[in-house]
């Protein structure tokens, strides 16, 4: 007789309904609860290609169509046990589609995160917040896998996007609140487990510890980061948000969407603080950042933020329209635009400016950022 042990519960409500399994010689397999009214609960097992279960978990074909487009044409019943996670397959008879076993047409998984438990057990072990990210990039249809420069940009990505969603959630604070939270790394993640076959998953938790309520700092960020994840499915909508809120944050998130078109791959999170009482759970598919993307192509400036910086000039060349400034946060380096003001007759040195600044991030490759001061407006100050 046939088995199959469970890997993951793709869908979960009042139980597992959905759950995706191996055998054992590595052969995939999915299953569904028959929602029989009288006798065991039973599930409707069938083979299933690496490739057709990729699909299914991006949101690109539903539950019904990955039944019908099974490999060989068998399909199985086996009882449902919330004790055990190896099945005993029995052999269907007669047609599939002639039985009340097959699924309704329309049920798309939607990228849904399994295990939302796991996350939120791994928060509390650790006491601190914990991201998990999965990938599903073409080469992890079959086995646990993913190309070097997609994990490096993927994960160099999602930092970005933390770090710029933490500026943005900074700027409602007060400066006096401001003041008494230690920014000196940013607040970024740690990589502590890669996990799970099917997809690409990585754990991560944040480099600093939680206060003594066990809540972390870098929930600011990923609570920004939460509320453009969720209009993931109405592109127009994000659009419509991302202009309201331009600068580093909506930039960051446009250049991950890209990332993910640009790869073929779907993304999904969770994560969770110890005092959670469930994870918090998101994701985007190839198919939706798609048209995102292309929306997003047409609106300029959007990742430009104005920074304002008074000091004393040390540097100026006219002729590379090229400048040094020095504050009392420090020196910061620009240049001006073909179109910008001219640098002609600014005093070095001795004499006081204020300089009005668009901030841009330049991507440098593999997501790497290297941000650049362009000079709109110069005023000399008196002292």
């Amino acid at each position: 007789m046939k088995t199959f042990r469970q890997s993951q519960v793709l869908f979960y409500y009042d139980g597992p309904q959905v759950i995706e399994g191996r055998d054992a010689i590595g052969g995939h397999y999915v299953g569904v609860r028959t929602g029989e009214d009288s006798g065991p609960e039973r599930l409707l097992v069938v083979g299933a290609r690496p490739e057709d279960l990729r699909r299914f978990r991006m949101g690109l074909v539903d539950l019904r169509s990955l039944f019908l487009q099974r490999p060989g044409g068998e399909w199985f019943l086996t009882t449902c046990s919330a004790e055990r996670s190896e099945f005993n397959l029995e052999p269907g008879i007669g047609e599939l589609t002639d039985t009340d076993y097959l699924p309704d047409e329309g049920f798309f998984l939607h990228d849904a995160p399994a295990a939302a438990g796991e996350t939120l057990s791994e928060a509390r072990a650790r006491h601190n917040l914990v991201l998990e990210i999965a990938a599903e990039p073409p080469e992890a249809a079959s086995e646990h896998r993913i190309r070097v420069e997609t994990l490096t940009g993927l994960l160099t990505h999602v930092q970005n996007l933390v770090k710029h969603a933490y500026g943005a959630a900074l700027k409602v604070l007060t400066p006096a609140q401001r003041q008494q939270i230690d920014r000196s790394d940013q607040h970024l993640l740690d990589v502590v487990v890669p996990a799970a076959a099917g997809s690409f998953k990585v754990m991560l938790e944040a480099s600093k510890r939680p206060d003594m309520l066990g809540q972390s700092e870098l929930a600011r960020a990923l609570t920004q980061v939460d509320e453009l994840f969720a209009l993931a499915g109405r592109p127009h909508d994000t659009l419509t948000r991302v202009k309201a809120n331009r600068g580093h944050f909506s930039g960051a998130y446009a250049r991950l969407l890209r990332f993910l078109v640009e790869t073929d791959t779907g993304l999904r999170y969770q994560w969770a603080e110890p005092t959670f009482k469930e994870s918090r759970a998101f994701a985007v598919s190839e198919k939706e950042a798609r048209p995102i993307v292309d929306l997003l192509a047409g609106v300029s400036n959007l990742a430009s933020e104005t920074v304002e910086l008074v000091g004393t000039i040390e540097k100026v060349d006219t002729k590379n329209g090229t400048w040094r400034i020095s504050t009392p946060d420090g020196t910061y380096a620009g240049k001006t635009k073909s179109d910008g003001p001219s640098l002609a007759g600014l005093v070095t040195e001795t004499k006081s400016y204020k300089f009005t600044c668009l901030e841009e991030i330049e991507e440098t490759g593999a997501g790497r950022e290297q941000r650049v001061l362009y000079l709109t407006e110069h005023e000399p100050l008196e002292l």
